[in-house]
């Protein structure tokens, strides 16, 4: 805490130092010379932009006269040279630091008369537009909206605003008695100036990116639905592998981009929600070739409600994920949920309902049946009356979801409530799950202070998530069943014994050495369920302190609470129970806190801009286990701890934890020229608790990023070559991964009372992962707008892979952990769309290419010594005792569609949709090879 203390004096002096250095920039002495006889009134004020360096607005249909002009204007201050041109044209001006605005010359308003008008620009997507002009119709008074859409003047009641802004259709709006004013811009098949959230949630213009960032909007995530929303976006998003958990419904996601690049640590991407990375929170049951979670896996992501979803950003790259540290190391998913907004009561409701049964199925040959007393089916022909698919069921999930917005123009009210049922195609598995979001924006001070609040309680309940491995399986005994039997009698699985007073499993086959049992018997007398509850919390308080200047502050408090218990009842396999039963409860906990500070700084010059962001944060998570497990003594399926067998063999009594740590300090600068050319760098220092006890400890480690990125259309005119708009980027980032928690220090277990030393060897120079990734692409957009092409190469190295070497027994030490690998990824990730519109219809689709190359170039560098004897050290590579292969899907080519538009017949308006994906996957074998220490 000492340290994190002096690291946020460090950063608040130098916040204080960068804040000094910053001056009022005033507006520069510009002088004009234009000496023509003949030239247009466009011409002239193009020439006006060149020489002084200020971007000059107008609407483009007003100008269009093609009247010739006779200027001799020689060194004439910028205001003089303005008037002289713009004399007779019915057209006057209005400077700003940033821009020259050319508005109807019409009498000012009358101040006595004029009422404020407030409003937010938004395109058809809803995202805000930057730099719209908006004016009072046959006046000079106007204004342009700013980073968030919003705009702000003064209007008669009666008067009309005229909104312009290129590339968009020019509107014509009438004040009337609102004062705030929400207008939807639909494009005129030019260039957007677009913006998407980045990394720490700061909106950036699109065009100034450095990096790869691929948006995706509410629709994506909403239109097929999934329990787990991120299930909804394989194949939509090119470099990002997504694979469902084979749970089944709930379960989690893994989510990985740009390859496997740690060979030890978790592969899987950063989620950021509004800001503020969320814990991960994967389920933490233990897992081997038997028996995988047989309560089910879940994470953090899986639970969140996909209708509270604004819009989510990708960052597949390590450049724009560089801000996040180790935490953002293999990408990040940046999700920015919704607010309420200014206006009467809306209400939203959706229902979502889907079906589902087992699509392909396993070849059974169902010529041969068993021998009398034999369970393998080697004996006659017979047929088979009975099929396979005929134990499962029809699936289904059912989500509904209501959302209340409401508010005025300083407080605005979000809430919602959702629920998700479900039931899979293994009978008796179930899964409910109930969200519940309340979320309040307020200025607290007019213009200045804002506060936005938001608190989540999350309720899921699921039973039998599928398990995986061979026990507690129903899949293995259905699909090795003789074929000659009939299933159908096996419904039935349980029946009374005279002899116990109690049902008993009925399954006459046994074990056959394989744990099997009744598949009926697993999915309804070896139950599995989890409860959980989670809560979240949030605050954001931006406090502007200058119109180029906010300071921000902002908290997450993320707490789940588990309740796992697997309950086996009497006359299961031996194996799992005694003939009474097993009872297991296990109880876990999640605690996770994040803050952090920083200011932000956009300021705008001449011909310069600046975007600056300085500050600091920590994160503090623990986690709390309790475990206890065992046989039932006496009283056949009475799961309870006062009918475990207290002595017995299988009986477990666990406690564990863990407490992690992490402070940084981080600084974003870019510096834009001319809206066309930009630099970005980026540093980040992190201090990990992970590192304790090495001589890393104090000093933390330094992840640093620079890109650059050129706007190539607006540096040379490409319109002959039907170019749009066509930006090249490059960017070289490093970020890393911390060790393992625990590895760093002496650790002791006990057991009995028994206390157990560990005979690990401490490695005080060991540090953290390391990924250096180079990137470069480019953004082409054709033929006004109807074709879009993004294309990027990337090749990233990591190194100091963390490497478990068994110790010789001479040296007194079990294991010893070192650095050392190197694994490259290389890749190509494209992404093809098209927009159009046919006739009502507007047709959007899209193809994306996903290509990954990865290698282990080497596991250790030459000259790994052992740290006791001084001998090399050498690893190698060796298959286990049987050869294991395992199968993944690998897709190439995945496009998907989406169609909307409206329609009019002589009485009413309406809306249709229709959205799809297509996917060309091949399956992929891999052998299986354990690393091992030699």
């Amino acid at each position: 805490m000492n340290l994190y203390l002096k690291t946020a004096k460090s950063t608040i002096i130098i916040c204080s130092l960068f804040i000094l250095q910053t001056a009022v920039f005033a507006q520069s002495n510009i002088r004009i010379t234009i000496k023509n006889a003949e030239i247009t009134l466009q011409k002239a004020l193009s020439e006006v932009e060149r020489q002084s360096k200020l971007s000059v607005a107008y609407n483009q249909s007003q100008l269009s006269d093609k009247r010739q002009l006779s200027l001799n204007i020689v060194d004439q201050p910028l205001e003089a040279a303005l008037k002289i041109i713009l004399k007779g044209t019915g057209f006057s001006y209005k400077l700003t630091d940033k821009y020259i605005m050319i508005v109807p010359e019409k009498k000012e308003i009358n101040s006595q008369t004029t009422k404020t008008v407030k409003g937010k620009i938004v395109d058809e997507k809803g995202e805000p537009l930057i730099g719209v002009n908006v004016v009072v119709d046959g006046t000079n008074t106007g204004t342009i909206t700013d980073l968030d859409g919003n705009f702000s003047m003064p209007a008669l009641a009666n008067s009309t605003l005229k909104v312009s802004y290129i590339g968009y259709a020019t509107q014509l709006i009438a004040v009337s008695g609102k004062d705030f004013y929400t207008i939807t811009m639909g494009p005129d098949n030019e260039v957007l100036d677009e913006v998407v959230v980045t990394a720490l949630g700061i909106k950036r213009e699109t065009k100034s990116l450095t990096y790869n960032v691929q948006e995706m909007k509410a629709a994506d995530l909403t239109t097929i639905k999934d329990a787990s929303f991120m299930n909804s976006l394989a194949g939509k998003i090119a470099g990002v592998t997504i694979n469902q958990s084979a749970s089944g419904i709930g379960g989690s996601t893994r989510v990985v981009m740009r390859g496997l690049k740690s060979i030890t640590n978790d592969n899987n991407a950063l989620y950021v929600i509004d800001g503020i990375p969320m814990a991960s929170m994967r389920s933490n049951q233990e897992k081997s070739f038997y028996e995988n979670a047989d309560g089910g896996d879940s994470d953090g992501i899986s639970s969140i409600n996909p209708d509270d979803i604004e819009s989510m950003s990708v960052l597949t790259g390590a450049a724009a994920a560089a801000l996040y540290g180790s935490q953002g190391a293999n990408g990040v998913v940046l999700i920015t949920t919704k607010k309420g907004e200014e206006g009467k009561l809306r209400i939203n409701y959706s229902n979502d309902t889907q079906f589902m049964s087992p699509l392909v199925m396993p070849e059974f040959q169902t010529t041969y049946g068993s021998l009398e007393g034999e369970f393998a089916s080697w004996g006659n022909k017979k047929d088979a009356t009975w099929e396979v698919k005929d134990f499962f069921q029809t699936g289904f999930t059912e989500t509904n979801s209501l959302g209340l917005s409401a508010g005025n123009d300083r407080n605005q009210t979000y809430f919602s409530a959702a629920s998700t049922n479900a039931r899979g195609i293994i009978p008796n598995n179930t899964y409910n799950r109930y969200n519940f979001t309340l979320r309040n924006t307020t200025e607290l001070i007019k213009d200045k202070l804002t506060l936005d609040m938001s608190a989540s309680y999350v309720i899921t309940n699921d039973n039998n998530m599928m398990s995986q491995g061979q026990y507690h399986n129903p899949l293995v005994a259905l699909y090795l069943m003789p074929r000659g039997d009939d299933l159908n009698k096996y419904k039935v699985y349980e029946r009374y014994s005279s002899e116990k007073y109690y049902d008993v499993q009925y399954w006459p086959y046994g074990n056959q050495g394989f744990a099997i049992e009744n598949p009926y018997w697993i999915v309804n007398r070896e139950n599995m369920s989890n409860h959980k509850s989670r809560y979240m919390f949030s605050a954001n308080l931006n406090y502007k302190v200058f119109d180029w200047m906010s300071v921000v502050g902002r908290m997450r408090i993320d707490n789940s609470n588990d309740l796992y218990e697997r309950k086996i009842s009497a006359s299961a396999d031996q194996l799992f129970a005694s003939e009474y039963g097993n009872y297991m409860n296990m109880k876990s906990g999640y605690k996770n806190t994040y803050g952090d500070a920083m200011a932000q700084i956009n300021k705008r010059w001449e011909n310069w801009g600046i975007t600056a962001n300085v500050g600091a944060s920590f994160n503090h998570q623990t986690y709390e286990m309790t475990n206890y497990e065992g046989h039932l003594a006496t009283v056949p399926n009475f799961f309870s701890f006062n009918n475990i067998s207290k002595n017995g063999a299988n009986t477990k009594a666990e406690q564990a934890g863990y407490i992690d740590d992490n402070q940084a300090v981080f600084a974003t600068f870019q510096l834009g020229y001319k809206s066309w050319a930009y630099l970005d760098l980026t540093a980040r220092n992190d201090w990990f608790s992970t590192l304790a006890n090495t001589d890393n400890e104090r000093s933390g480690f330094f992840y640093p990023s620079i890109g650059v990125s050129a706007v190539v259309s607006e540096m040379v005119d490409l319109s002959k070559a039907h170019v749009s708009f066509l930006k090249v980027r490059a960017s070289y980032s490093e970020v890393g991964n911390p060790p393992m928690r625990q590895i760093t220090m002496p650790t002791y277990t006990v057991k009995d009372g028994i206390v157990n030393t560990s005979s690990r060897l401490l490695n005080p120079d060991l540090k953290p992962e390391r990924t250096k990734s180079v990137e470069v692409g480019m953004n082409l957009r054709m033929f006004q707008n109807l074709l879009n092409i993004d294309f990027t190469y990337y090749n990233s190295n990591t190194y100091n892979q963390f490497i478990n070497y068994t110790m010789p027994p001479s040296t007194g030490y079990s294991d010893y952990m070192l650095n050392g690998g190197k694994v490259n990824n290389w890749g190509i990730e494209a992404r093809l769309g098209i927009n159009t519109n046919l006739g009502p219809v507007k047709w959007n689709s899209s193809l994306t290419f996903t290509m990954n190359r990865n290698k282990v170039v080497y596991l250790l560098p030459g000259g790994a010594t052992n740290p006791i004897t001084g001998e090399p050290i050498s690893i190698t590579e060796i298959e286990p005792f049987t050869t294991l292969f395992s199968y993944s899907r690998t897709c190439f080519f995945i496009a998907r569609f989406k169609i909307t538009g409206t329609g009019t017949t002589h009485n009413h308006n309406y809306n249709f949709g229709a959205t799809g994906s297509f996917n060309i996957c091949i399956l992929v074998k891999t052998k299986i090879i354990f690393i091992v220490s030699k």
